[in-house]
């Protein structure tokens, strides 16, 4: 009977079998990504629920099925896709962003938390938003990251690196930026300003105590941390792209014609003494007109002369990745070509434009030496060679209102005295006994070539310790930096012509030498230039994170040893090349209950080799805890409408010892040198002995500048997490500021300055950002978002004149502001001013400035200066854009603005290249002139006491150029700062390219919106320099 029943079994299987093979097939597929189409991956796909196959680098995946199962997609930060097997063979599966686990990790200082365990103010930025045309990655910051307020005051390629604070300037101290970590290793901000946005991973801003207090000594500024990429197991994976652009300027200053000038400078003498007559002759002035011969009525536009309108960049990545189980790397190189907008004169055999060729390389490979141990290497380098000018190209811009249109040609062309000469004739004149400054000349008479390199390797190695203890970890870290510039400068001396007389009639001219005895026509010897450092980092750290049912506890302790090192050997300051060290200790305890209630105490730790004694190292806790509100039971009801709802706060404190530049370290030892007068005595006095000069004097009393941080911040998130919000009140107040200590007696007899820690600032604020995603269906998506940031500042103490007018004190206001005198008008009339008080600042008369006596002393000066206007910094900095996609089309734009900030128009006749300090004032020294003088100037046909220029004067009139309200202008404005088309081919794979490709045309500061127009707004002060730049660009990614 068992033997019949075996026998029927088997022949029912036999029957079966074709029918159950029928149903099982093969399905391929690829999964992508709904967001930009790219393809997905490790996307663990799960048959009936059970873990089966996962995606490959290029998306696709193969697995066997019956009709009817069930396949799930999972993906972290993507929403579950599940779909039935049907009679389809081949499926395309689409995964999108799933709001609710996109952020779950969020970097935080040494590691990675959920980012709803979170208590302190973290904000994390894609990096595919910081991808701009321009070469330099700090200039996308204005406006996209809240919290961070960041402005660009030049467009010179090489030196247009943009200032940024996070949550404004909180310290007058010396050291006011943030830290920079890039993979947990400090850096500076030209390192992080030419990092290719296509090797980041992360980027987050640390705002809070809680947040920077485990990095002690560097973290009371904020800190900037980003991580690099990461190989991941799969087939090798190659990205590539090319960007060209075009870069001009997005605003020049407009300077005035040559007959305008001739005219102007005529009446400016005139109108101040009439005795003088003019300067131009009428002839002169007619012949410009008529454009007769140039070499003797030259009406040069400088700009035109010297800039090109526009010039053409290159930028081009490639970057491979992939692994396996042994191994995984990312490795990426870029180039980087960058030209500036100067001219280049071909009797030259050199270039004096700025060119600029960089080459990136990075390598990070993690290797698995055991299942529970992994070695994580990452070698960087970024390689400049620069040639350019002798000297900045933005002082070169600055020159041109040095020289006006008419006294001399840029090159005089050779009269028959110097028809064999070999070298260039220069145009120039002699101008109160020197010879008047050639822009053209300045410009092309020498170059600096210079190589620069940096190389940061680090060394990570890990060892899960989860055999002693479950959720127990630990890591050591080593790493170093060399950055090298070496630089050679070569220059001749031009000879300079001007002319001594003309034939009107034949149009010959002879030429004289202004300086025929210290002109050299041939490039002189190199004159050398080198700087370079070393950074050594060593870090050991320990983490343990366990869950007890609804109870998450983790723990967290660091050691840190860093020595930084000047190894250039340029300087002889025993302070300075000494090596600077420091080192600490820091830990954070977390813990949160069942996903709602959330808590964490952290500690710094460290040291420092500036302060001694019992102030050499100091102690810095925090607290902050957070309440996920939405989790709660009685929330269920509006989960709804608000899916999250998270209030959290934090507070703490944080030192810094960077109070002073590194030759100014170790304050408890005086600086004593050889100097100063010499002791004689003797018979006859012929002995002598040199004294000693008191640069410094002892202060073991120097210790920690301290930073009090305060943050309440609230997350919601609306809409089923399509549109999410979060936003933080902070307060800092930082104590303890170290500076000089203006209010000392002179009766003390002390040789020195003495300073202390005496200064404390109070800063607070907002930030906050909206963002919105939605999608609809698979063919269309959009996302928007806005970011506002509002930091304002007070000083609170600081040890500064005793003034006697409360007004000039500095205590109270904000670390940026400007002091100037109170214009009320221009004079009307001589009248006016014999009955007004006597304004101290030289001679003055009818058109002139009119100052309002703020002490009522009868006098004008300067302790009649009050503080006007807003600070130099922007109190507010906002940004908001949009994205959207259709099929393979995509379009995205992004404005930028500052609010509450100002600054004063330099309108003296001031020309210093050492500091960059050129004014706007006219004539003087026969300067140039703004065209909007011309437009809008007093005079006795035209006495408008509102013109904006005040009577002309070819001599420097200190009464109109003095710091006032005059010149006081608004510098907020409203930028496009960026527009994107782009289009992802979705054909492109029968050649071998994924999808995931993109071709886009975007531009970079494609107009402004302000009420400041005589420059850029956002350079400020600076408007005489090199612009910033407009960009139009054409890139291209491949995925292969």
């Amino acid at each position: 009977m068992e033997r019949l029943k075996e026998k029927l079994l088997f022949f029912t299987l036999f029957l079966l079998a074709p029918a159950l093979a029928f149903s099982q097939k093969q399905i391929t597929g690829v999964v992508k990504s709904a967001t930009n189409g790219a393809l997905m991956q490790g996307v663990s796909v799960l048959k009936n629920k059970v873990p089966s196959v996962v995606t490959n680098a290029n998306g696709e995946f193969v697995i066997t099925a019956n009709v009817g199962d069930s396949l799930t997609f999972t993906s972290v930060g993507m929403t579950p896709i599940s779909q039935i097997v049907d009679q389809r063979n081949i499926l395309e599966i689409t995964m999108y962003e799933d709001g609710s686990n996109i952020d779950e990790v969020t970097v935080v200082a040494f590691g990675t938390q959920k980012k709803s365990s979170v208590v302190g103010a973290i904000t994390t930025v894609k990096a595919a938003d910081l991808r701009i045309p321009a070469s330099n990655l700090t200039g996308s910051f204005a406006g996209r990251i809240p919290g961070v307020i960041s402005y660009q005051t030049s467009g010179e390629p090489g030196a247009d690196n943009a200032q940024f604070f996070i949550r404004g300037v909180t310290t007058f101290g010396y050291q006011t930026s943030p830290l920079i970590l890039i993979d947990g290793f400090e850096s500076t901000t030209d390192v992080l300003s030419r990092l290719l946005p296509d090797d980041i991973e992360s980027f987050s801003i640390l705002k809070d105590a809680s947040a920077t207090v485990l990095y002690g000594a560097r973290g009371a500024n904020g800190i900037i941390m980003i991580t690099t990429k990461a190989g991941r197991e799969g087939p090798v994976r190659m990205n590539a792209r090319v960007d060209v652009n075009t870069a001009s300027p997005t605003k020049m200053v407009d300077m005035i014609g040559g007959i305008d000038y001739m005219r102007l400078y005529n009446e400016a003498r005139v109108t101040r003494s009439p005795v003088l007559g003019p300067y131009y002759t009428q002839q002169k002035i007619q012949s410009t007109i008529d454009g007769e011969n140039p070499m003797i009525f030259p009406n040069v536009d400088w700009f035109n002369t010297l800039f090109k309108t526009s010039t053409t960049n290159t930028k081009a990545n490639v970057n491979l990745s992939g692994g396996g189980q042994v191994a995984t790397y990312y490795v990426s190189t870029g180039f980087d070509k960058e030209t500036g907008l100067l001219k280049v004169d071909n009797r030259n055999n050199f270039n004096n434009n700025i060119d600029i060729n960089r080459l990136f390389i990075r390598s990070n490979v993690i290797l698995k030496l055991t299942k529970t141990t992994t070695l994580d290497t990452r070698i960087q380098g970024r390689f400049d060679r620069y040639t350019g000018p002798y000297q900045s190209a933005s002082n070169i811009f600055r020159m041109i209102m040095n020289s006006n249109p008419v006294d001399f040609p840029a090159v005089y062309e050779p009269d028959p005295a110097n028809e064999f000469t070999d070298h260039i004739l220069f145009g120039s004149t002699s101008v109160a006994g020197n010879v008047k400054v050639n822009p053209y000349a300045e410009m092309v008479r020498g170059y600096e070539d210079r190589n620069e390199s940096s190389i940061v390797a680090q060394a990570t190695l890990s060892q899960d310790l989860g055999f002693l203890t479950e959720g127990l970890k630990i890591q050591g870290k080593a790493s170093v930096s060399t950055w090298s510039r070496y630089a050679s400068t070569r220059t001749y001396f031009p000879f300079f012509y001007d002319l001594e007389n003309y034939n009107q009639i034949t149009g010959a001219y002879t030429l004289y030498p202004l300086n025929p005895t210290t002109g050299q026509a041939y490039l002189g010897d190199v004159i050398p230039g080198r700087d370079a450092n070393g950074h050594y980092y060593f870090e050991a750290r320990l983490n343990w994170n366990r869950t007890f049912g609804s109870h998450n506890v983790g723990v967290m302790t660091v050691g840190m040893m860093e020595e930084k090192l000047l190894t250039a050997g340029n300087s002889t300051s025993i302070y300075e090349t000494l090596p600077e060290r420091n080192m600490g200790n820091s830990g954070r305890l977390t813990y949160d209950y069942d996903n709602r209630y959330f808590a964490e105490i952290a500690y710094g730790f460290n040291g420092s080799e500036k302060f001694t004694g019992e102030k050499r190292y100091g102690f810095f806790p925090s607290f902050g805890g957070s309440w996920m509100i939405s989790n709660e039971k009685f929330w269920e009801p509006l989960k709804s409408a608000i899916s999250t709802f998270k209030i959290r706060g934090t507070w703490g404190l944080v030192g810094n010892d960077a109070i002073a530049q590194r030759s100014g370290r170790f304050f408890y030892l005086s600086d004593i040198a050889l100097g100063g007068g010499a002791y004689r005595w003797g018979t006859s006095f012929m002995n002598a002995y040199t004294g000693f000069n008191v640069n410094r004097y002892a202060n073991p009393d120097i210790t920690w500048e301290q930073s009090e941080k305060w943050n309440l911040g609230l997350e919601m998130n609306f809409m089923n997490e399509s549109l999410k919000f979060t936003g933080d009140f902070f307060k800092d107040i930082r104590s303890k500021i170290y500076m000089n200590r203006e209010n000392f007696p002179a009766s003390a007899g002390l040789e020195a300055s003495v300073s202390g820690n005496v200064g404390k600032v109070s800063s607070q604020g907002f930030d906050g950002s909206i963002d919105y995603q939605k999608f609809f269906g698979t063919d269309l998506w959009i996302s928007g978002r806005a970011n506002f940031t509002y930091a304002v500042n007070k000083l609170l103490e600081l040890d500064e004149r005793d003034y006697p007018d409360t007004y000039l004190k500095r205590q109270g206001q904000n670390i940026n502001q400007q002091w100037g005198l109170l214009a009320e008008r221009l004079f009307v009339d001589e009248y006016e001013i014999l009955n007004s008080p006597k304004q101290d600042f030289g001679e003055y008369m009818a058109g002139d400035i009119k100052y309002k006596d703020i002490n009522g002393d009868g006098i004008v000066n300067d302790n009649d200066r009050v503080a006007m206007g807003y600070p130099t910094v922007p109190e507010i900095q906002y940004g908001f854009g949009m994205s959207m996609g259709y099929k393979s089309f995509d379009f995205s734009f992004f404005f930028q603005g500052n609010r509450n900030v100002s600054f004063f128009i330099n309108a003296t006749d001031e020309s210093n290249s050492g500091t960059g300090s050129y004014g706007i004032a006219p004539f003087a020294f026969r300067r140039n002139a703004l065209s909007i003088i011309a437009d809008d100037y007093w005079s006795e046909t035209n006495p408008n006491i509102h013109a904006f220029w005040p009577r002309l004067s070819t001599e420097p009139l200190a009464n109109n150029t003095r710091q006032s309200s005059w010149w006081l202008r608004d510098g907020s404005f409203l930028r496009m700062k960026s527009l994107e088309i782009g289009f992802s081919p979705k054909t492109l794979k029968r050649i071998g390219i994924n999808p995931g490709s993109r071709i886009y045309f975007s531009t970079e500061n494609l107009f402004v919106i302000s009420p400041f127009k005589l420059w850029d707004p956002e350079v400020g002060r600076n408007g005489l320099g090199y612009p910033p730049n407009r960009r139009f660009n054409v890139g291209i990614q491949l995925t292969y």
